[in-house]
C-alpha cells in the first residue's frame, strides 16, 4: 500500500518534471532527442543479509532535465526502469522511477544520488548513491548502492546517452 508520503513524493516529482517541460517548451520542442539515455545492468540483491543474496538485472531509460539543474556542475534527470531481483519461486520484480542528480569529481569520475519510488513487489521509497566512470563522451559505467523497503541492491549499470 502506498502511503501519503509516497503519494506526495510522486506528485512532487511529477510536478517538477512537468514544470521543467513547460519551461523548456517555451524555448525549444517539448522533448529533445539528445537528452534521452538508456541503460542496463546487473545487481546483487539482499533481503536479510549475504546468505539471501541473489543476482538480478534491470533495464532503464532516462531524460536529462537541463532546465532543472539545481546548481553549477550538478545535472538532474528522471529515470524509469524495470528490475527483476532474481529470487526464483517468488514474484520479485517491477517498475521504478527516480529523480537523479549527478556531477563530476575529477576527470571521468563522477558521483550520483537518486530518490524515487519502486512500484513493483518491493513497493515504496527507494534511495541510492554511487559513482560513475565515463567510458567515452556518451557512455558511462555506474556503481551504486540502492535501498528499498525490503531489498537492498549493489548495482553495476551501463548507460548510453543519445
Amino acid at each position: 500500500m502506498i502511503t501519503t508520503t509516497q503519494k506526495f513524493l510522486t506528485i512532487s516529482m511529477l510536478a517538477g518534471v512537468f514544470s521543467s517541460a513547460v519551461i523548456a517548451a517555451e524555448q525549444q520542442p517539448l522533448l529533445d532527442k539528445n537528452l534521452f539515455s538508456i541503460g542496463a545492468g546487473v545487481s546483487l540483491n539482499s533481503v536479510s543479509g549475504p546468505a539471501d543474496d541473489e543476482v538480478g538485472f534491470q533495464v532503464f531509460g532516462g531524460y536529462d532535465l537541463t532546465a532543472l539543474n539545481l546548481m553549477d556542475n550538478v545535472d538532474s534527470s528522471v529515470e524509469f526502469g524495470y528490475m527483476d531481483y532474481g529470487y526464483n519461486g517468488r514474484d520479485t520484480d517491477g517498475i521504478w522511477s527516480t529523480f537523479v542528480v549527478d556531477g563530476a569529481i575529477n576527470g571521468q569520475l563522477g558521483w550520483l544520488a537518486r530518490l524515487g519510488l519502486d512500484f513493483g513487489d518491493d513497493s515504496g521509497l527507494m534511495l541510492g548513491a554511487g559513482l560513475s566512470v565515463g567510458l567515452d563522451a556518451k557512455t558511462d559505467l555506474r556503481f551504486e548502492y540502492v535501498i528499498r523497503d525490503d531489498i537492498d541492491s549493489l548495482q553495476l549499470n551501463l548507460r548510453y546517452h543519445f
